[in-house]
């Protein structure tokens, strides 16, 4: 025993001595972490009372289990897992398992994923942070969403970061709020697709019996979804059945209020501005809606669902904006649409920005007749604004969604190249009974829209989102949300013609000129 003790010392001083070992041992942290593996509705009643309480996401992606959501909540990092669920780098925090009631303070008790395969990740877990001034509901940075906690802000916290970690708001009920937001998560985030067949069907009925009003159904439908997001239901029937009226409803009165192009100019930029005014002050109305992102990965700003439907609008904003106010009126409103698709205030969607720059660089070609070099030039000009905007905000602090892709230069661009096919293609083709037949819905809706588009301004607004969807498919992940949306962008522009002039006609050239004296022969 007492050679053991002297071989420790001997070795432990050795270690010590080592050039290669000497490293700075950081301080004990402000939180310490611990696991349970279960919270009943009593403990987690008696541990709120005396911090702060949220709903955990595990992980990124479909799937979780124990130990991808431990190695993400260590290293603070997180990996969708399709990628395998499990970031590199070191630890950042140690963690301990404990049993019964957790007690003390300057605690983050979190309850995790059960031991085993990979699972649906579709269950939030509690987690309570005791200590420190935490009362009430838990406020992150990553999910901007009250009460909801991504694992990538426990280690943050658990370091005393400044940047990164989580806050806490009071609240009279905050177990109530949770049971609530837990309620809305789960009934939108079932309702993300059926919801947008709804719309799509819905539009395409418009479209049928009433043209005009199938294209400010959109609108309608936007701005009916943002209501449900506000008013927090939770009731899935509900939720349907009140974006059903909104999108048939909303869409003929609309129609009614917004009889001129100038009106529908209008109506869109209001939708619009609602929408930066929203995503930035009160992301939730936005996200907790069956248009908005799903709850285990983006969290919020705008997903591939809205992307995809705001399609619509967006180019038929563009077109008339320009015929309103000539080329800058096409150019200022362009640039509105890759600020709220781009800015990281509002969501900074990477693959959002690239397939709107596709259209809006198609679109203003062939309605500008610039052809193939004039694509080429728009499309050079969109991704530069599109790249300005990334780069003002990687400046500064806070999550972003596009700083992993643009933080490592090229090999963090090639990286998100790479992940196309675990990320998109892979899912895609594993869920081909799905993507299939909406993949020959869209193909057929397209077709029809063709030939029914009997204006070249209808034909090209068509074939933009032909382009578009084509795009999307390429760069984001969610073919059956593209797909869906697609053809309810086709049904509200297939029968929709601007009333004005063309595009290239400039403002002043619309002005009634002074009348001329007419020549005469004795003035000759």
């Amino acid at each position: 025993m007492l050679v053991s003790l002297v071989l420790l010392v001997a070795l432990t001083g050795l270690t010590m001595a080592s050039p290669a070992a000497s490293r700075t041992v950081p301080p004990s942290p402000p939180f310490r972490v611990v696991i349970v593996d279960h919270l009943s509705q009593s403990q987690l009643r008696h541990l709120a009372a005396n911090g702060a309480v949220g709903l955990l996401v595990p992980g990124a992606g479909p799937t979780t289990n124990r130990r991808q959501a431990l190695a993400q909540l260590v290293r603070g990092a997180q990996v969708n897992a399709h990628l395998g669920g499990v970031p590199a780098g070191p630890r950042l925090i140690t963690t301990a398992l404990v049993t019964g009631t957790p007690t003390g303070t300057r605690t983050i008790v979190v309850e995790m994923p059960p031991v085993g395969p990979p699972g649906p990740n579709d269950r939030r877990y509690p987690i309570v942070v005791l200590g420190g001034g935490f009362h009430g509901l838990l406020d992150s940075p990553t999910t901007r969403i009250p009460g909801l906690v991504s694992i990538v802000d426990i280690a943050p916290t658990a370091l005393g970061h400044k940047r990164g970690s989580l806050t806490s708001t009071a609240t009279p009920d905050a177990l109530a709020s949770l049971s609530s937001l837990d309620r809305q998560i789960h009934a939108n985030n079932r309702l993300k697709l059926p919801a947008l067949i709804v719309v799509a069907c819905a539009i395409a009925l418009l479209a049928a019996v009433r043209p005009r009003a199938a294209t400010t159904a959109v609108p309608a439908a936007l701005l009916a979804s943002v209501a449900l997001g506000a008013a927090q239901v939770t009731s899935q029937p509900l939720i349907v059945a009140l974006l059903t009226i909104g999108t048939l409803g909303g869409g003929l009165w609309l129609a009614r209020v917004c009889p001129t192009d100038r009106r529908l100019l209008a109506l869109i930029v209001v939708v619009l501005v609602l929408h930066l005014v929203l995503l930035a002050e009160r992301p939730e109305w936005v996200a907790l809606t069956p248009l908005g992102p799903t709850q285990n990965s983006r969290f919020w700003g705008i997903g591939n669902q809205l992307e995809t439907l705001l399609l619509a609008p967006l180019l038929v904003g563009a077109i008339l904006a320009g015929r309103q106010f000539g080329r800058l009126g096409f150019g200022v409103f362009a640039l509105l649409g890759l600020v709220l698709v781009t800015d990281n205030r509002f969501g900074s969607d990477g693959g959002g920005a690239i397939v709107l720059g596709v259209a809006f660089a198609f679109l203003g070609a062939r309605v500008l007749r610039l052809g193939v070099r004039g694509f080429v030039t728009l499309l050079l000009l969109g991704a530069t604004t599109v790249l300005g905007l990334v780069s003002l905000n990687l400046r500064t602090p806070g999550p972003n969604h596009l700083r992993s892709a643009f933080s490592h230069g090229v090999s963090g661009l090639f990286a998100v190249v790479q992940n196309r096919v675990p990320l998109a293609y892979e899912p895609a083709l594993r869920n081909w009974q799905l993507v299939l037949p909406l993949a020959l819905w869209f193909a057929a809706a397209l077709v029809l829209a063709i030939r029914l588009a009997r204006r070249r301004a209808t034909r090209d607004l068509v074939l933009a989102v032909g382009l578009a969807i084509g795009t999307s498919l390429l760069v984001n992940d969610s073919a059956t949300y593209e797909l869906v949306g697609g053809v309810a962008a086709l049904a509200a522009l297939v029968r929709f013609t601007p009333a004005v002039g063309p595009l290239t006609v400039p403002v002043l050239a619309r002005m009634p000129l002074p009348a001329q004296p007419v020549p005469n022969e004795a003035s000759e």
